[in-house]
């Protein structure tokens, strides 16, 4: 840096260590006076201080003459939800434009992230390896060009030959290199694994600051450029212009920021801590500002080349990397600076275009009650911004949000190691064992799913198929909780008790009373399941996949999970269980047939090309139904051995490496003996072929007997207990009450298999004329007569009779829609 005194100018440069020890000094105070805990002392001084604008430091902090400390001043800062847990204390100072970074852990964007499994770390390892020989070879190609067009005319026919053969080799090993990272990107879905923070701990205790797990510095480019990624592709559903919104207008709304720590190894083994705020609100403002700053987020976090912050005395130095985030600003306030002091600058140069976002307002988090929830409560707050405020989440992102608001109901109730411990665990774990905190990191992506082993049966290894199942297991009972039985002795129109876990999902969810059954509801609550069990996935199914495949009966009454692991499943499917079977594949294999990289069961096979579509259209609930009736009644070419070679193929198949001309995570398809037929891929047109579309997708559930109720036993000693039975010789007719409660109960279900019923007739009849196009389509290609007159006129006469049904089938509608409004 020259010694040169830098250019005034309304673009700020870094706060002096001197003010930056006075402020660390004066935030400690108050935290200690709050009762916080507070930043450490390097997040303040290399994250916070040279982000601060001119004159902050002094302006935000106070000397109190009469305990010789400084403080910060009480308009300086204010508390987010006091008296709670996630209480934080917030600075209110503005910060220099291009000095914070988007929030990877943005919620608006959670469902392009993968859980942060060992394996997932791993392939976004070999995925960053794959893209610096990527980078490697793409400049080895440009300098093997450059050496070519380098060559004279009249240079020896052999130098000549050696250029173009090393231009040749270049490209070939480029592509050979980009086809292998092609395949490096499909084994993470084209995802990245979400970074795990944490609290920073310094001499055992917690701060206010988030640090993630060390990682190589290439990595942790990566991932930042990804989360900016990601966020762009949210931004184009803007109606306007984020980045020329902010030229023209500035930035208006103060954001809350959160200084992160991130360490890092070299290439050349050493390390380092990288601390920068990151926006935990405002994350597209963030990257729009460095838009307008002309800077890239991940060099802004691993470094930024010298040319491009480059003063006019120093010498271009290709190979030099800016690190310290001070020296970054001050270069580029020195440039923009020396820009805006021209008079006859450009109006749409970088000076101008930077001038109302030189500085932002921020709300910089300093100080947390609890520091071991500080991520909980920011991504709170970010989720809060977005499902109550006016920034639109995507489908996904909105039932991930949702399921993050759920997660945190159960525990704010202190209801989730008691749900999970008795439904999941099966009481084979007292509730105070289980980490709350972490088991709920866990299930919103924010850990590994290491910390759900201790919900496994017993004798199950630890592996990514068991942690899966278990998560998925913990997901479908938080979402469809069980429902206790109805009392004997309720009278009809009484309040039904719903239990202690119904209502909290009532009320994170904001849904109608237990007694109001709705397709809506039972639409929003599986689509919320959906989205979090494809988080368990590299490939992501479409949500509407699952669409049918649980009913207002499950949502008013709790879906149960089976005792058995997923090992005692199997074993007791080639018993000839066929209970097991049905359990196994609607609520262990749904998730693999939707969420695979081939998927068995879609939806939205209606709107696709016929030239495109794979199987027959059909609907989820079909699908399914199909391959649970196979078992006891298989179509032709199904066996036992093939149901269970299917079933362990999809289980497995997200960690299967693939093989020859396979996908990873695909299989090919078993034989009748359960063995691999090499060459007949597993995918929807294998699936329908072999369970062929059924004629009903649903069949009524039989009532659920009230398994919470104690067995009496005095009830059943006859004649020891003073009661005796007597069996008449007519049936005692219903009363006209317990009638009606039966009628009512039963009237969803009957609702159910109708309009399935119909849905499946509709289909059918699209299929009807999709065939009669095709068959007048080939009959002008081929130049042939029309049908005989007398086969046109039977095939009208019957398209009439099917006609003539559909207007019953309407009349009737009608009639129902009238009389239920007397229900």
């Amino acid at each position: 840096m020259s010694t040169r005194k830098a250019p005034e100018g309304p673009f700020s440069y870094p706060t002096t260590p001197e003010w930056a020890e006075h402020l660390y000094e004066a935030i400690t105070n108050t935290c200690a006076a709050e009762g916080f805990a507070p930043v450490p002392r390097q997040a303040v001084l290399e994250g916070l201080a040279p982000a601060l604008g001119q004159g902050e430091a002094k302006r935000v902090t106070e000397l109190r003459r009469n305990v010789g400390r400084r403080f910060l001043r009480a308009t300086a800062y204010h508390v987010e939800q006091r008296d709670t847990d996630g209480a934080l204390l917030l600075l209110n100072v503005a910060l220099h434009g291009a000095a914070t970074l988007p929030w990877a852990n943005n919620d608006r964007t959670r469902s392009e992230w993968l859980h942060p499994s060992p394996d997932n770390l791993a392939r976004m390892e070999e995925l960053v390896d794959q893209q610096r020989a990527v980078a490697e070879w793409t400049m080895a190609r440009e300098r093997a060009k450059t050496a070519q067009r380098a060559l004279a005319p009249t240079a020896p026919r052999a130098e000549k030959d050696a250029a173009v053969a090393a231009v040749k080799n270049s490209e070939d090993e480029l592509a050979r290199a980009q086809r292998e990272l092609q395949v490096r990107e499909q084994a993470l879905g084209r995802r990245r694994p979400l970074p795990v923070v944490r609290a920073v701990v310094e001499d055992g205790m917690p701060l206010a600051a988030l640090t993630t797990e060390e990682v190589r510095a290439e990595v942790a480019g990566e991932v930042q450029r990804y989360a900016v990624e990601m966020l762009q592709r949210r931004a184009r559903l803007r109606s306007y212009d984020l980045v020329e919104s902010l030229v023209q207008e500035g930035q208006r709304e103060a954001t809350v920021v959160v200084l992160q720590r991130t360490p890092v190894v070299g290439r050349d083994g050493s390390r380092r801590h990288i601390w920068r705020g990151r926006q935990v609100t405002g994350n597209n403002r963030a990257d729009a500002r460095l838009q307008v700053f002309e800077l890239v987020a991940q060099q802004l976090l691993a470094g930024v080349p010298q040319y491009l912050v480059r003063l006019k005395e120093e010498e271009e130095n290709r190979r030099l990397v800016l690190l310290d985030l001070g020296e970054i600003l001050r270069r580029i306030s020195t440039l923009l600076n020396t820009e805006y002091a021209d008079p006859d600058r450009d109006s749409e140069g970088r000076a101008e275009r930077a001038l109302r976002t030189a500085q932002v307002p921020a709300r910089v988090v300093v100080g947390a009650r609890k520091p071991e929830r500080l991520e909980e409560s920011l991504r709170q707050l970010n989720v809060h911004d977005h499902l109550r405020g006016q920034l639109n989440y995507g489908d996904m992102d909105r039932s991930l949000g949702l399921w993050s608001t759920l997660v945190k109901a159960y525990q704010a109730k202190g209801m989730l190691g008691e749900l999970l411990a008795k439904e999941v665990a099966q009481g084979r774990i007292r509730a105070g064992d289980l980490d709350e905190d972490a088991i709920a990191d866990a299930l919103v992506g924010a850990r590994a799913l290491d910390e759900l082993a201790v919900l496994l049966p017993p004798g199950d290894e630890v592996s990514p198929l068991t942690l899966r199942d278990v998560a998925i297991r913990c997901a479908t009972v938080m979402v469809f909780p069980p429902v206790p039985p109805r009392p004997e002795n309720l009278p009809p129109r009484a309040h039904m008790p719903t239990g202690r876990y119904w209502p909290v999902v009532r009320t994170a969810l904001q849904e109608a009373s237990w007694a109001q059954s709705s397709t809506p509801r039972t639409d929003r609550r599986t689509d919320m399941w959906a989205a979090v069990v494809a988080q368990h996935f590299a490939h992501r199914g479409n949500p509407l996949a699952a669409r049918g495949l649980f009913t207002a009966r499950d949502v008013q009454h709790g879906v149960r999970p089976d005792a058995r692991s997923l090992v005692s499943l199997q074993t007791a499917c080639r018993q000839g269980d066929a209970e097991a079977w049905e359990i196994l594949v609607r609520r262990h294999l749904v998730p693999g047939l939707i969420n695979a990289p081939e998927p068995f069961v879609t939806a939205g096979q209606g709107s696709e090309k016929g030239e495109d579509r794979k199987g027959v259209r059909r609907t989820p609930a079909n699908a399914i139904q199909a391959l649970v009736n196979a078992y006891t009644a298989p179509p032709e070419g199904a066996t036992l051995e093939l149901l269970i070679a299917f079933a362990e193929a999809v289980l497995q198949a997200p960690e299967s490496a693939g093989g020859t001309d396979l996908v990873p995570g695909t299989f090919w398809a078993p034989d009748a003996h359960g063995n691999p037929r090499e060459g007949t891929l597993a995918d929807k047109g294998w699936f329908d072929t072999t369970f062929p579309k059924i004629a009903s997708s649903r069949k009524r559930k039989p009532a659920e007997p009230p398994v919470d109720d104690p067995v009496d036993d005095e009830a059943g000693k006859g004649e020891e207990s003073g009661t005796t039975t007597e069996e008449l010789d007519d049936e005692l007719p219903e009363d006209a009450l317990t009638r009606m409660t039966r009628l009512r109960s039963d009237l969803t279900s009957v609702m159910d298999s109708s309009r399935d019923s119909v849905a499946t007739a509709a289909e059918q009849l699209r299929t009807l004329l999709a065939h009669i196009e095709d068959a007048v389509q080939a009959r002008e290609e081929a130049g042939a007569q029309k049908e005989h007159p007398d086969a046109r006129i039977q095939y009208a006469e019957e398209l009439g009779e099917i006609k003539k049904q559909g207007g019953e089938i309407a009349q009737l509608l009608d009639a129902a829609a009238l009389a239920v409004m007397s229900l």
